[in-house]
């Protein structure tokens, strides 16, 4: 949150890359996809490469080129886990952990990411919120 006035948009900080290991896994995930790429069995179906319009060799030039065009398509989940463990945010009433008449209702609830599109379950989610809140109130 920005401040108390609940009219501001929120802050939303994504923190791409923040951890030396995504960075890590990230470089490693580009190098195979190059050598799987680059495998004589796709030299048929080739054809001349449009990105990164430049062959990169160092990690360095690899993390660069993955953050000019690293983006969400808007399925982000996970941010506020429902669980009981310390870095669950929400129970499975989907009440806030420490704070009353606070719930939350959206995909950032999921534990870990679905295998498959994120739209249904974020549905179910809300259905799901909309039944305890008309069956118990908000509290």
């Amino acid at each position: 949150m920005k401040s108390a006035n609940i009219e501001d948009e929120p802050i939303i900080e994504l923190n791409y890359f923040d951890n030396e290991y995504d960075k890590h896994f990230a470089i490693k995930a580009f190098r195979y996809a190059k050598q799987l790429m680059d495998a004589p069995s796709f030299d048929a179906f080739r054809l001349k490469q449009i990105r990164p319009e430049t062959e990169l060799t160092s990690d360095s030039e690899i993390i660069d080129w993955i953050l000019s065009y690293v983006d969400t398509c808007y399925h982000p989940v996970g941010t506020c886990k429902m669980g009981n463990d310390d870095n669950a945010v929400v129970d499975a009433n989907l009440k806030v952990h420490g704070i009353e008449q606070l719930r939350v209702i959206d995909a950032s609830i999921m534990p870990i990411i679905v295998s498959g599109n994120t739209n249904a379950p974020t549905i179910m989610i809300a259905e799901k919120g909309a039944d305890l809140i008309l069956r118990n109130g908000i509290v």
